[in-house]
């Protein structure tokens, strides 16, 4: 069966990779040099929590973004999805702590961080929720600069 209003989820889906992807948006993750090396997640979570209380309920699409030590030219590298429920979770598991069997991109963000790059997040709201899945889909499918995305691809 096909939907016969794919024109409105096109621009609703426009609308949600400018907000995701604006630079107004993006919100420094903080990684103290000190905590760093070794790698210190509970120090790190500290630093955290102004961020991870704003994405708590609050994101279930949301972006990854570095930039090489030195520079300011943040690049796009991951894009996800999760629900509001476990945003948190999630955004502490790709940033700063995570169980080995997740899929989160913690293991490329220590390293990173380690050579002295800096990690950027940003993230929207979906409603309703369950449209999260096309979003991150087809945004995975624009981006191909998104490189993280593509590891197991």
């Amino acid at each position: 069966m096909k939907y016969d209003q794919l024109q409105s989820l096109e621009e609703f889906l426009k609308n949600v990779e400018a907000a995701l992807l604006k630079e107004e948006a993006r919100t420094p993750v903080q990684y103290s040099l000190h905590n760093t090396t070794p790698w210190n997640a509970a120090q790190i979570d500290a630093e955290n929590q102004s961020l991870l209380n704003s994405v708590s309920g609050a994101a279930n699409v949301y972006a990854i973004f570095t930039a090489p030590k030195g520079t300011d030219a943040f690049t796009l590298r991951y894009i996800g999805k999760t629900t509001r429920k476990l945003a948190r979770q999630r955004i502490r598991n790709h940033l700063i702590t995570k169980n080995e069997k997740t899929g989160a991109k913690l293991r490329k963000v220590i390293s990173h961080v380690q050579a002295g790059g800096a990690v950027k997040l940003s993230w929207v709201k979906v409603e309703p929720e369950s449209l999260r899945n096309y979003i991150e889909e087809e945004l995975i499918n624009r981006h191909k600069e998104a490189d993280w995305n593509r590891e197991n691809a």
